[in-house]
């Protein structure tokens, strides 16, 4: 019998190591300029923070390492395909199939391994295992979300590009980002609660605000597009969570 708190772990920190701190520069900026020489430095001690943090809450064995060295290895290799060889119309794709597959690998090496860490608070494994695989949503939400959400708009051509005349391409994917990263964290609350009726509010205010830029129809259709996007990414998150919880808090 598996663990589901040592996998549940294995997933936070994996997440953690991908997506918690210094983004790939391919898609925070239409025009990236020369990364820094420190970029890959910071990313090894910071993947190799996230496989340690993984040891200190599992314990030390044969499947606690095994689980370590995959995050550590995985994740700088999953960094360094996306950063060099994945175009953005390709990061759907590459997202699912990349995590899909670390999800695997993790769920097999966590064998029949238990965690030994586990607080007080009156919580039992299967609820802080909810709180993990929880974080581990949200955390993907804000920021590899944008990657799921970018793919998708590249894809249909929703995505402008940085020399269109009259979009404000930089301060536009800036504020782009951090209203989807908002709303997806919002969308996943509120699946999760199941209060499905608070999404049509939520989204109704949202057009309400932004109406006056509907008008223009490359904005609207970017807005639209980039809107759905968002929301069929969160409401898969939130449905996975709210099954999570039916699952393993007791």
């Amino acid at each position: 019998m598996r663990d589901p708190l040592f996998f549940s772990e294995c997933v936070l920190c994996w997440t953690m190591a991908n997506y918690a701190w210094c983004t790939d520069p391919a898609c925070d900026d239409p025009k990236p300029e020369q990364p820094s020489r420190e970029w890959p430095w910071s990313i090894v001690l910071w993947c190799a923070g996230c496989a340690v943090l993984l040891l200190v809450l599992s314990g030390i064995g044969t499947n606690q390492l095994s689980a370590a060295a995959f995050v550590l290895a995985g994740s700088l290799v999953v960094r360094w395909l996306r950063r060099k060889f994945t175009p953005v119309h390709r990061f759907l794709e590459f997202e699912l199939v990349t995590n899909g597959i670390a999800a695997t690998a993790m769920n097999l090496l966590c064998g029949t391994a238990w965690s030994w860490w586990v607080p007080g608070m009156s919580l039992d494994r299967g609820q802080w295992s909810v709180l993990c695989i929880g974080a581990a949503l949200l955390l993907y939400m804000i920021r590899g979300g944008n990657y799921l959400v970018r793919g998708i708009l590249r894809r249909a051509g929703g995505l402008p590009d940085a020399d269109e005349p009259g979009f404000e391409t930089r301060e536009g994917y800036a504020h782009g980002r951090t209203i989807g990263q908002v709303e997806r964290v919002i969308v996943v609350l509120v699946v999760m609660g199941g209060n499905l009726q608070a999404l049509a509010f939520f989204f109704a205010a949202k057009g309400l605000i932004r109406s006056k830029e509907l008008e223009d129809r490359t904005r609207a259709d970017y807005f639209l597009l980039g809107s759905l996007a968002s929301f069929l990414v969160a409401l898969g998150a939130g449905l996975i969570l709210q099954r999570v919880i039916a699952g393993l808090w007791k």
